[in-house]
């Protein structure tokens, strides 16, 4: 018979076996919750300042994903849980998710472009926008993981978006 091999919590002069991983750390109830109440709280007080920039949105968002996932996680396994800790777990994903959300927004927002795909090149526009992303109107259909470049055509600023 395999031998199982047990995970501890990835914290320092911790023995307990791990509950969650937040940021690809194996980490116990007590020390994920800590963990995950700390970097929350930080990443709150960023986006009310309105200081998320790109570079950090996209670890905020990988940040936000774990939360949100393993406590959904914990959450399921409510019979090791305890009601405390159960209402520590909802205190911890609600901020964790409204941010999420308001850091992957969409705005609607009609801008022109110039659409590049392959041989395919025609001016469209923008339904909506979010930080990462970009829903256009466009009159010939693409292929799902065809490469486009958007430029914004009012601005010469160059390419919006290379995918």
């Amino acid at each position: 018979m395999p031998e199982t091999v047990v995970v501890h919590c990835s914290r320092m002069g911790c023995g307990q076996p791990f509950a969650a991983k937040l940021q690809e750390r194996p980490l116990c109830l007590g020390h994920s919750l800590q963990f995950a109440h700390g970097r929350v709280a930080t990443i709150q007080q960023a986006a009310a300042q309105t200081i998320v920039t790109d570079d950090l949105s996209s670890e905020i968002r990988a940040f936000l994903s774990d939360v949100i996932s393993q406590t959904v996680i914990l959450a399921t396994q409510t019979r090791l849980l305890a009601a405390a800790q159960r209402d520590d777990l909802m205190q911890i994903s609600k901020p964790a998710v409204a941010i999420y959300q308001t850091i992957n927004a969409r705005r609607d927002r009609r801008v022109r472009y110039l659409l590049r795909a392959g041989e395919i090149s025609e001016t469209c526009f923008t339904v909506n926008i979010s930080p990462r992303e970009a829903c256009v109107e466009i009159a010939r259909p693409l292929t799902i993981g065809q490469r486009i470049v958007l430029e914004r055509i009012d601005t010469q600023n160059g390419p919006l978006k290379d995918r």
